[in-house]
């Protein structure tokens, strides 16, 4: 079947108060998601445009970049997912970052209550630095909370069709660009992207090339590679005890000052920061 080649990739499920308040976030690379703000307020400034998400509404987060706000004494209840086709593509993509009303939240809300309880118990809140951390669990455990996710995302696409949010498959990908992307994908972090060796790998003009990627991934490919990194660096500061050195090496910077420059100039943290937050780009 179509659907079986989808990957998934839990990431959160949390209820309690934000990592980070007032004032606008450094740009951030957020993953596929959804939040129902309890109290307080939340700014999100996407594809554009700013938009306010108030106590009752949810947020539909589209994977991408963004800019986030959160007024002091914000609580929300919060899950965050990747789910891409084989060729790295999104299911969802456009139609996303959207405000939904309380009364057409409701179905969808319930079934993050249930989906809290399924994966962290008896708690009854719990915080993003939290819900991130790896769990060590057994493999009973580890199915229980699988199916569970399975099930929260069946309601979670009842409500992509009440938003009028439309499936991209496969088919609708441009056939020259999945290729490309695998490329991308593959190429080592700690080497620059060689944009006449990708080009000429694909059998295709520079500048075509450039157009492809801008227009699937709706920015540079050296943007791009620098969100893999970015992705990359968090990860390892947060679920690891590896040297920032080593990390800054890893990731291709010859001097780790640079790579803590580059960092916070993307994050606001350095990377010491960062991972004694356990991380703060939650929503």
């Amino acid at each position: 079947m179509l659907w079986q080649s989808l990957r998934f990739d839990w990431l959160w499920v949390y209820r309690g108060a934000v990592p980070v308040t007032e004032g606008w976030s450094k740009v951030i690379t957020v993953p596929a998601g959804w939040f129902w703000v309890e109290t307080g307020c939340v700014g999100v400034m996407a594809s554009g445009r700013e938009v306010a998400v108030k106590p009752g509404q949810s947020f539909f987060s589209a994977p991408g970049t963004r800019q986030q706000r959160f007024a002091r004494d914000t609580r929300l209840l919060s899950v965050g997912f990747r789910c891409d086709w084989p060729s790295g593509e999104p299911v969802f993509q456009s139609g996303l970052n959207v405000v939904l009303a309380p009364a057409k939240s409701r179905a969808l809300l319930m079934a993050t209550h249930q989906l809290f309880r399924a994966v962290h118990g008896p708690r009854t809140e719990m915080t993003y630095r939290e819900a991130i951390q790896p769990l060590s669990a057994p493999l009973k455990h580890w199915s229980q909370r699988e199916v569970a996710f399975r099930d929260w995302f069946h309601h979670y696409l009842i409500a992509m069709e009440s938003l009028g949010v439309s499936l991209q498959t496969p088919d609708q990908v441009h056939r020259g660009f999945g290729p490309v992307l695998k490329e991308l994908e593959a190429w080592p972090l700690h080497e620059p992207l060689r944009w006449a060796t990708l080009a000429a790998s694909q059998r295709l003009g520079e500048r075509r090339l450039h157009d492809l990627l801008r227009s699937h991934l709706g920015m540079t490919p050296q943007a791009w590679m620098d969100r893999r990194r970015l992705d990359a660096a968090r990860e390892r500061l947060t679920t690891s005890n590896v040297a920032l050195k080593e990390i800054a090496f890893g990731l291709g910077f010859r001097h780790p000052p640079h790579f803590t420059a580059w960092f916070k100039r993307h994050t606001g943290l350095t990377p010491t920061a960062f991972r004694e937050g356990g991380g703060l780009n939650g929503a």
